[in-house]
């Protein structure tokens, strides 16, 4: 029988036991596992459901499986704990550029055409610039809206004409982006479609999301290990260390000491690192 449930925005919407087995097997789940998990999470669902609650029912069953596949499946909450601030998720996105063959920085300021600009990440690739502002949220229930789209569009074709009257300058500007750790507003999504605003958000656009970029190269914030803490989360900060893919790619004592994690709490992290990208 169809029965509804609430998304963190706070809208409801038929549940499809499909979209949770899918997001279940990118998480690394077999269908046959995934399958099992969605439903007994569905005999479990009292109505109406939050999504939140659906979550924590499935991830509960799912560590019962395996570790990796409960890490994988933690990306939207990993991304959460990229703050309080947006700049970690800034350096958090940089990088994820960076291994998509960019060329990235954060913080630049660009003089435009009438004003001069901070802007969040400026990346190239190709000889073509990209003017990129991240829009970071705690939590799913505030999408970003077309009035964000709007102001990150205007200050992007500023920069762009500053460029293209420039004499001598052999870098184009391109592109602008919204990149945000959530979701878009439709009236977003399609003022960015008619004006050529590139949008990376969650399950948007959907051939190359946020989370497919992430999953696509194991890109996975460090924030999404379990055993994570905030003291350790702002030690790693500090020393640049923003990928678990970063922890992974290191030996456990080279890790140890560019951490500045004590012992146990560097084994620990280290072990989750590489059951998650060394034998995903």
């Amino acid at each position: 029988m169809a029965f509804t449930i609430v998304k963190a925005s706070g809208r409801s919407e038929e549940f499809k036991i499909s979209k949770l087995v899918d997001s279940l097997i990118r998480s690394g789940a077999s269908p046959d596992i995934a399958w099992n998990i969605a439903k007994k999470v569905e005999k479990k669902i009292t109505r109406p459901a939050h999504t939140k609650h659906i979550f924590r029912m499935a991830r509960r069953l799912l560590k019962q499986y395996t570790q990796t596949s409960d890490m994988k499946y933690s990306i939207k909450r990993a991304l959460y704990s990229l703050g309080p601030a947006g700049y970690q998720f800034e350096k958090y996105f940089s990088g994820i550029l960076m291994a998509y063959g960019y060329e990235a920085e954060t913080n630049r300021f660009m003089a435009g055409y009438c004003v001069t600009h901070e802007v969040d990440v400026f990346a190239v690739k190709d000889n073509r610039g990209c003017v990129i502002e991240c829009k970071y949220h705690s939590n799913g229930e505030n999408p970003t809206d077309v009035k964000t789209a709007l102001y990150i569009h205007s200050r992007f074709e500023d920069i762009k004409k500053a460029f293209s009257v420039k004499p001598g300058n052999t870098l184009h500007i391109t592109e602008g982006w919204l990149v945000t750790n959530t979701r878009c507003t439709s009236d977003a999504q399609k003022y960015a479609e008619c004006v050529g605003l590139k949008i990376v958000s969650w399950k948007y656009p959907p051939a190359l999301s946020l989370e497919k970029m992430i999953e696509q190269k194991m890109l996975y914030p460090v924030t999404v290990l379990s055993s994570i803490k905030k003291s350790s989360l702002e030690a790693l900060f500090r020393k640049n260390i923003m990928f678990a893919k970063d922890i992974a790619d290191m030996d456990e004592q080279h890790f140890l000491k560019q951490s500045g994690l004590d012992h146990a709490t560097a084994l620990a992290l280290k072990k989750e690192a590489d059951a998650l990208c060394l034998h995903a």
